[in-house]
């Protein structure tokens, strides 16, 4: 098979720029990972260096040629930082709710206290008296009024009044009497069963927490619907569902999209063009500003612009390492035949040793396909030996073999699309080196045709 030849060849070059994007993608996933582990409280500093030391391994198989294992396994570790990552959200998030409920129930036990020690008439210091019936508190600030109240408590029977003793006692906390602990005096309260309106209104404040989205425009209907009948609270719910579901829905939107934009921020970063120094500003100052209404069109922009920087990246590796491999068996390969077979979309090379035959390249600068096949140079008006046409493509098959070799030898890989026989074509005839203006057009609809014919066959 030793006739027009159609391949596609990935260079050495053009591998390990894909495993660089590949590693700049997973720096973006470990960057999203550890800001919202930080951000939620769920991860440590121990567990950051694990994955560091991960990621240095995978840059080792970079410097060991290890290509094929080190894309498989920074795919993997990606998908698993991003399902690790909505583990710790979602964990994050159930840690809100659950605060949220506690807050509440502790409200609801200081209230009770707080009307028992009215009912008892103790007099309750101001700063306790406010700590207990506000409604803004921390949880901690309203747990140790609460510890103070319950010294205020009579240990035996009520007391009309709190004597000096009690005062004292309270203020040594209770020291030598046999009072209740806080959580044994919150026990023994009556439990109410939870509102479902409230523990809905919880679970979804939580997944707000867990997306680090501030909840408090939200605090003021919140609070009205606490203070809401029961028999209304559902319907007053329903409203603020509805837009706290929106907040919810809006922020994951808006935490994908600053990932999408930290991936291609990373692939930009390993390229030099001027194009590419413009977006990535342009990607940091949208990240810097998370209500930036851009992001969506930046990552389109950056697409585009990562994409047709790769292929120009990857033809003109094709071409060197084609033109290479042809000098080295022989063919004349001078400078500015790759700039040639750019602007014209073809090239010739003449064989040093036999003069009058050498081999066209066609393709390459838009895709990864390329054609090739044996020529002869001079007249088309000149006698040709056919004896000779058909030797000389039976020695470019051997070559075009050789040819395969060093590229593989040098990290990059030829795949045959196509080949036809010594012979199934007549051997094309060219001037020389090069292709004429003139020509141009017809050695540009050749190659569409030739492809065509080639697949018919």
């Amino acid at each position: 098979m030793s006739g027009p030849k159609a391949f596609r060849i990935v260079t050495r070059a053009e591998i390990i720029a894909i495993c660089h994007r590949n590693l700049a993608r997973l720096d973006a996933a470990i960057e999203s990972w550890i800001s919202a582990g930080r951000r939620n409280g769920t991860i440590e500093q121990k567990d950051v260096e694990r994955v560091i030391a991960r990621r240095d391994e995978l840059r080792r198989l970079l410097a060991a040629d290890r290509f094929v294992e080190l894309q498989k396994q920074v795919a993997a570790e990606i998908g698993f930082l991003q399902a690790d990552s909505e583990r710790r959200i979602e964990r994050a998030a159930e840690m809100a709710a659950r605060s949220k409920r506690h807050l509440r129930r502790s409200k609801a036990a200081a209230e009770a206290l707080l009307q028992r020690l009215q009912s008892l008439k103790v007099e309750i210091p101001t700063d306790i008296r406010n700590e207990l019936s506000g409604s803004t508190g921390s949880f901690e600030r309203l747990e140790a009024a609460m510890a103070k109240a319950l010294l205020l408590l009579p240990s035996r029977a009520p007391q009309h009044t709190p004597t000096d003793r009690q005062r004292e006692l309270a203020t040594r906390l209770g020291a030598g009497e046999d009072r209740d602990t806080l959580q044994e005096w919150i026990a023994r309260q009556p439990q109410e069963t939870e509102d479902p309106a409230l523990a809905r209104i919880d679970t979804v404040l939580g997944e707000l927490s867990g997306l680090g989205i501030d909840s408090s425009p939200f605090s003021d209907r919140i609070a009205l619907l606490e203070s809401e009948p029961l028999a209304r609270r559902s319907l007053v719910a329903d409203s603020l569902l509805l837009d706290l579901a929106a907040a919810v829905k809006d922020g994951r939107a808006r935490a994908r999209l600053a990932d999408e934009l930290r991936a291609r921020r990373a692939e930009l970063s390993v390229m030099k063009s001027p194009q590419a120094a413009s977006l990535l500003a342009e990607i940091d100052e949208t990240l810097a500003a998370p209500s930036a209404s851009n992001g969506r069109e930046l990552v389109k922009h950056a697409d585009f612009l990562i994409e047709e920087e790769f292929k120009a990246l990857a033809a003109e590796e094709r071409r060197r390492a084609v033109l290479e491999g042809l000098a080295s068996l022989g063919y004349e390969v001078s400078e500015g035949m790759a700039t040639a077979w750019v602007q014209n979309g073809q090239i010739v090379l003449r064989k040093a040793a036999n003069p009058g035959y050498g081999v066209e390249l066609l393709g390459g600068s838009r895709s990864n396909l390329l054609q090739v096949r044996a020529v002869g140079i001079g007249s088309s008006t000149d006698v040709r030996d056919e004896n000779r046409d058909r030797d000389m493509e039976t020695i470019w098959c051997g070559e075009f073999d050789r040819l395969r070799t060093l590229v593989a030898k040098a990290g990059g890989n030829v795949a045959m699309e196509f080949a036809r026989p010594v012979g199934q074509f007549p051997l094309k005839i060219v001037s020389g080196p090069g292709v004429s203006h003139q020509a141009e057009a017809a050695e540009r609809s050749y190659q569409s045709l030739s492809i065509n014919r080639l697949k018919s066959h």
